[in-house]
């Protein structure tokens, strides 16, 4: 029996630890430290947030990003190489004494005592209030019209790590997001006859500075849960200004076709192995592998260890927004002591949770009220 168990290990569960350990709160963190950034994502490209903005969280802001330069002697580089990412996060749960618990849950229970979270390695922990820290990894979205083709023909851009098989393939990109053009890249890096095929007549790169912007992500982080319903919902709805970093652009224009205007209406897998794509212009494309950079759809049903009866209970956003949990200002939800950070948090606390940006205000919203009612 702990006072918290925080199931996922990547910035959010970290930064959740060192709270938890600098009250003095005894708690486990489950899952593989850093995996998804580790192992589910391409480590030669970067991180399009400034690196300012991308520090973990410990109660009084000492190790920072900033900090783990100057003792490590890695320069703050702009755009931030993802491994030097991965190794900032470690470096830093090794100064708060974070200690993890490399397991997998495979099943969470409730009752009237509390929570217990059953591994796959056949342990079992009990505590009184739980975080659910988890990523994206549950919810990759490939578009209907994509999915009947098998699997072999077929990549979401999530857990796409390596490129190195598709060399001397001819492989179709669906999106006009950032991990489309980052995916058009690698593969093209990889030896690749690749093209871009976007629904949008041309590319949007932001033309936001990422100094602005960074800064934005975490004053909405702090200020969002306060707003009128009316203005949440204008942010939550307003369209993003650019969705492809500009560092983007030498790796991709000019180095490979983009094509605008390109809906997919149909695809198919042939005899031989291949794909047939036919676009609303009536065009087609024949291709031996299909990558969605479809992006995703966060749904609180598509959890895996959350078994059926504890669905039911968690009270959920209204009308079409029932994929997500209802949230207290303190990230709780309808059931006393279980509580949600990161995307799960996106609607009632606004986007910056879908972010690294997000994770000072949920610890600093979510450990305090813990203690508080521990």
């Amino acid at each position: 029996m702990v006072d918290l168990i925080i199931i996922g290990a990547g910035p959010y569960g970290i930064s959740l630890a060192a709270h938890a350990a600098a009250r003095g709160m005894s708690y486990v963190i489950l899952g593989k430290p850093m995996f998804f950034w580790k192992e589910q994502m391409p480590q030669n490209m970067f991180i399009r947030t400034h690196p300012r903005y991308i520090s973990l969280s410990d109660k009084d802001d000492v190790f920072t990003i900033e900090r783990f330069g100057r003792e490590t002697g890695v320069e703050l580089q702009i755009p931030f190489p993802r491994p030097y990412f991965v190794d900032y996060a470690l470096w830093f749960a090794k100064q708060t004494g974070v200690s993890f618990t490399p397991e997998l849950v495979s099943q969470l229970h409730y009752s009237s005592t509390g929570f217990s979270a059953a591994t796959h390695d056949g342990k079992l922990y009990q505590a009184k209030n739980i975080v659910i820290a988890t990523g994206l990894q549950h919810y990759s979205y490939i578009p209907p019209v994509l999915r009947a083709l098998p699997p072999q023909l077929l990549s979401h851009t999530f857990a796409l790590r390596d490129f190195k098989p598709y060399a001397g393939k001819k492989v179709a990109v669906i999106g006009s997001g950032q991990s489309a053009w980052e995916a058009a890249a690698l593969l093209h890096m990889a030896g690749s006859e690749v093209e871009l095929l976007f629904r949008r007549d041309a590319v949007h790169y932001s033309s936001d500075d990422n100094v602005v912007s960074g800064q934005k992500l975490i004053d909405s982080a702090e200020q969002f849960y306060q707003l009128p319903a009316e203005l949440k919902q204008e942010r939550r709805n307003a369209p993003r200004q650019g969705s492809v970093a500009p560092f983007l652009k030498p790796y991709v224009e000019g180095k490979l076709p983009l094509t605008g205007g390109a809906a997919i209406n149909h695809a198919e897998a042939t005899s031989d192995g291949q794909v047939l794509l036919t676009l609303g212009s009536r065009q087609t494309r024949l291709v031996d592998h299909v990558i969605a950079a479809t992006g995703y759809q966060i749904n609180l049903d598509q959890v895996p260890f959350l078994p059926s009866y504890l669905l039911q209970l968690i009270e959920r956003e209204p009308d079409s927004f029932a994929n997500f949990p209802l949230l207290s200002a303190q990230f709780e939800s309808s059931i006393p002591g279980l509580y949600f950070a990161g995307p799960l948090a996106a609607y009632t606390h606004g986007p910056a949770f879908g972010f690294v940006a997000g994770l000072r205000q949920a610890c600093r919203s979510i450990i305090p009220h813990i203690q508080q009612h521990t």
